[in-house]
């Protein structure tokens, strides 16, 4: 997950929209800013695809792949994703669905399922046999798929992807295929980017029992580390809100507060400030478009982003120690998991939102603080990792020496003859 940079605070249309704040607010602003995940075109891409192939290795095997879009709905309820016929014991056949379709001919924008559609499309054509594209009830009884995945690139209020789930759910056959049992019975999942704690919870609420899995936790506002900052990014969002002030709707669709922006939109349980506009004011991502800004969502892990994590995390001695500056990438990223761990949520989704370190990346870490013996199984400092952040926190750099090093001496290896 790409983390803040300068150049996105430096970029025209990031000063112009902290420029709109009341003076004393504009630090909030920029605060609200830094605790902002920004994902690059390559590191969705690369994530997302390495957390699928990850999936398909630590599973059953073929796996569908289903691009979570808006579907066609009547009387409330999504339509059913597969034809089924008509005779008493209804049966699943056909095709699967297309991977993107506009639900109303008059609106025929597409949104961020293009992009995951043409990412599922390369990796099944990269793993033939073993992934499937959409399959439909013909092809999943023919190939005998039992993994039934949803891939999106975020998971908000969890709203459209459970959508999703239902459409399937509601065909008979797919109910059967999951009543088969653990170990042949069809198995549901949903991997996404990034998704709130709350999203995830309703997703898995649904009566086919998925499981979610995230490449990188999502900061927002009801989740930032410190309570005053909670408090004031809260307050600002209220009173700079472009619609109506809304105490609950002002922080996005649901109060998501999610503070993300990916290359290709923003979601919409943003906070409005960030892409709505009003009469007196111009958000940061209009109409949650992210193009006057996305070439800045580049990854950055200089010693100041780290510092600033640190010090989110209320961790200032590990933030101002001299040996940061230094340190290698490797060392930054397990100093980062180590200062999470220190306050709770201790899980790996709320480690990954904290640290801006991918899932995968603070799984490899906890194994390795585990092995170290700093960090116990309930993912808590021992004694043994306190001292070692301790330490960390009174190391000095040694400075170079005032004095230069002494030339070698010089031995002549030619004598001329003497004239």
């Amino acid at each position: 997950m790409a983390r803040e940079n300068l150049s996105f605070f430096d970029a025209p249309a990031t000063q112009a929209w902290l420029a709109q704040f009341d003076p004393r607010d504009q630090p909030t602003a920029a605060e609200m800013l830094k605790a902002m995940a920004l994902v690059s075109h390559e590191a969705f891409a690369n994530g997302l695809s390495a957390l699928l192939l990850r999936r398909l290795a630590k599973g059953r095997q073929p796996m569908g792949l289903y691009v979570e879009r808006e579907l066609p709905r009547y009387k409330g309820r999504p339509n059913r994703l597969f034809k089924e016929t008509k005779t008493k014991v209804r049966k699943a056949y056909g095709i699967g669905p297309q991977p993107v379709k506009p639900t109303r001919a008059y609106d025929p924008d597409v949104g961020s399922e293009g992009l995951v559609a043409q990412l599922v499309s390369e990796l099944c054509r990269q793993n033939k046999g073993i992934l499937f594209n959409h399959p439909g009830p013909d092809s999943i009884r023919k190939y005998k798929i039992r993994r039934f995945v949803v891939v999106t690139d975020f998971v908000g209020s969890g709203k459209r992807a459970r959508d999703y789930l239902e459409a399937a759910w509601r065909v008979a056959s797919v109910k059967s295929w999951r009543s088969a049992g653990a170990d042949k019975g069809l198995r549901f999942e949903v991997i996404a980017y990034a998704g709130t704690p709350e999203g995830q919870r309703n997703v898995e609420e649904h009566p086919c029992k998925p499981k979610v899995r995230f490449v990188a936790g999502c900061p927002t506002v009801g989740q930032l580390s410190s309570e005053d900052a909670r408090y004031r990014i809260r307050g600002i969002c209220v009173r700079y809100d472009p619609v109506d002030h809304d105490p609950t709707d002002s922080l996005g669709f649901r109060s998501g507060g999610a503070l993300i922006a990916f290359a290709h939109g923003v979601p919409n349980n943003a906070p409005r400030i960030l892409h709505k506009r009003a009469a007196k004011w111009a958000p940061l991502f209009p109409a949650r478009v992210t193009a006057n800004s996305r070439t800045h969502f580049t990854q950055r892990d200089d010693a100041q982003s780290i510092a600033d994590r640190l010090v989110q995390m209320r961790q200032r001695g590990l933030a101002t120690a001299a040996w940061l500056k230094t340190a290698s990438p490797k060392l930054q990223a397990l100093v980062l998991v180590l200062a999470a761990l220190g306050r709770g949520p201790r899980n790996v989704e709320a480690v990954s939102r904290q640290t801006g370190l991918t899932q995968f990346e603070v799984e490899r870490w906890l194994e390795h603080a585990i092995g170290q013996g700093w960090v116990n199984d309930k993912r808590r400092l021992t004694d043994l990792g306190q001292s070692e952040l301790h330490m960390l926190r009174k190391t000095v750099v040694r400075q170079k020496p005032l004095q230069p090093p002494r030339k070698k001496m010089y031995f002549p290896t030619m004598l001329r003859a003497p004239s």
